[in-house]
């Protein structure tokens, strides 16, 4: 060890399986919200099935998966000298510069059409670039670019994580867990802690856990016959449709789609054969610049609709699919033109040490 940093990192190996699950998790979020403005903002009478709205899941898979991936893709930094700082690093240049790209993006459009109109403040849009929950004017909850409410709770676990990796795996993620477990009892004990903490004590935050305990028996060699894999992905899926059809059955998200999340990522990381799919593989590549990208196709699409260019009324399945297909593309070329070069360039400007300067992240691990 020289200098008190962290020694140079071996990228852990592509799980393929964990690719797939985030190009299906980012693809079916796009659906849900395709869904969502074809009957709430286009006000179009409901003809896309009510199933798309397991999308709304995928957000859930992706905490999951980043569980998940923040233990196995850090295995060789638990308990080194200057490991917190990589880490940080790591994730700072991977999430916030495209997060604030878009974000900037629509503090313009914010700006040009007015603060009040658009439900907004200049606290709550700075407090959305620091990734801290702030209430809008109308008091609720949301950051200044809405998608971004994922990453809230994303850089507050990235943060926690920082501090436990301190410590050996096992000690780290027990404590974690812990930390996080008590976090939600405290907050549902005292009806709301102040301020974030009552964001952030929300039940959800126990997926990130569900994500830590897989990668764990995954390191511990734990692995999956197909016909159980297949199995539990089949049981995933029931799941998931009960908790849309029937408006979350057990009142609680982090069970009723956190643990059917939890039982895709365990069926895919276990698995003893990998399942290797290039088209997807580069769609989990972009799955981030998907989700924070979507929202614009679907503007514009909703735009084109409404001066008559679109037929969304007398086509709505080759609406949604061309939707789908629109941000798939533009993400695709997102995360190749803009996404990848800007994380190098900030991975470049935060690292400390030249060994370090313009790399990237291993594919399929680090970039949850």
């Amino acid at each position: 060890m020289h200098g008190g940093s962290a020694p140079p990192l071996r990228p852990s190996p592509t799980i393929f399986g964990i690719q797939l699950l985030r190009a299906v998790a980012a693809t079916a979020v796009v659906a849900a919200h395709v869904r969502y403005d074809f009957i709430v903002h286009l006000n179009l009478p409901d003809r896309l099935p009510r199933a798309l709205e397991w999308g709304n899941a995928g957000v859930d898979l992706f905490f999951v998966i980043s569980g998940f991936v923040m233990v196995y893709s850090s295995e060789r930094m638990f308990g080194q000298p200057g490991a917190a700082r990589e880490f940080l690093t790591r994730r700072i240049a991977r999430i916030v510069p495209l997060y604030w790209l878009m974000s900037l993006v629509m503090l313009a459009y914010v700006a040009a059409r007015g603060f009040a109109a658009s439900d907004a403040s200049p606290a709550q849009a700075l407090a959305s670039f620091l990734f801290v929950p702030y209430p809008r004017p109308s008091g609720e909850v949301d950051p200044l670019y809405g998608v971004g409410w994922t990453l809230n709770y994303e850089m507050f676990f990235y943060a926690a994580f920082a501090v436990a990796i301190a410590a050996r795996r096992g000690v780290a993620v027990a404590g974690l867990g812990a930390v996080l477990a008590m976090l939600v009892v405290a907050n549902h004990a005292c009806g709301g802690l102040p301020g974030p903490l009552s964001y952030w004590g929300r039940p959800i935050v126990l997926e990130f856990v569900l994500g830590m305990g897989i990668a764990v028996a995954h390191r511990a060699g734990v692995r999956l016959s197909t016909p159980a894999a297949l199995a539990l992905l089949a049981a995933a899926a029931v799941e998931f449709a009960i908790w849309a059809s029937f408006d979350d059955a057990l009142g609680q998200r982090w069970l009723s789609a956190g643990l059917p999340a939890a039982q895709a990522v365990t069926a895919l990381a276990l698995l003893r054969r990998d399942v290797v799919i290039g088209w997807v593989d580069r769609v989990g590549d972009a799955s981030y610049a998907l989700y924070l990208t979507h929202p614009v196709v679907i503007a514009l699409a909703r735009v084109l609709a409404q001066k008559g260019h679109l037929s969304p009324q007398a086509a709505p399945y080759r609406y949604l699919a061309g939707v789908v297909a629109a941000s798939i593309v533009l993400s695709l070329l997102t995360h190749r033109l803009v996404e990848r070069p800007l994380t190098s360039l900030a991975r470049r400007a935060l690292s400390r040490r030249g060994r370090h300067q313009g790399t990237m992240p291993p594919r399929g691990v680090s970039q949850a």
